[in-house]
């Protein structure tokens, strides 16, 4: 489903506020929106394969975590990356080149940042494609979501595809059949 999709009953719901509510009172009606999806951005850079830095429409960068999922590290500071990080990250470079249009949705269900700092979000490119549910899909990344924190909407979706995926051996899963469970 896509954020249009989504958006359309509760839209109406408001159009049909403002229709009722707009027509007993003079004085504009303030609604509160619920969390939508944010268009207008761009792909400044992949640090990883769950990290993208996004330009923003007044053109400022701001660091995303993809929603949902977990991808091994990449070698970074000296650090041995983790067997499939740097295939997550090909793999999203791939799926989110740079200066690519995304559009970010944020999730009710779960937190709008982690304790870095960094948006929680799903990617979803022009085409609707979720980047998150793409990188499972083919086996490059798994579901996961910190136990602290409240479980993200597409959870189980991703959980299946993790399952899918594994059980397939594609992507990372072939060589690293362990993917996932240092965490």
């Amino acid at each position: 489903m896509n954020g249009s999709q989504r958006r359309a009953p509760w839209a109406a719901l408001v159009l049909l506020g403002v229709l009722v509510l707009g027509t007993a009172a003079c004085d504009p009606i303030t609604l509160l929106e619920p969390a939508t999806p944010t268009e207008g951005y761009t792909v400044a850079y992949v640090i990883d394969g769950d990290t993208i830095d996004v330009t923003d429409p007044e053109g400022e960068t701001q660091r995303v975590r993809l929603l949902g999922i977990n991808t091994p590290e990449v070698a970074h500071d000296g650090d041995a990356g983790q067997c499939g990080g740097e295939a997550a990250a090909d793999q999203l470079e791939e799926l989110l080149p740079e200066g690519a249009a995304v559009e970010l949705v944020s999730d009710d269900h779960a937190d709008s940042e982690d304790r870095y700092g960094r948006l929680l979000r799903y990617v979803e490119t022009e085409d609707g494609t979720d980047a998150g549910a793409a990188l499972i899909a083919a086996g490059y990344a798994y579901a996961w979501a910190p136990g602290r924190e409240p479980t993200p909407e597409r959870m189980d979706d991703y959980e299946a595809a993790t399952n899918t995926a594994r059980t397939a051996g594609i992507g990372a899963w072939e060589k690293c059949p362990t993917l996932g469970e240092s965490r």
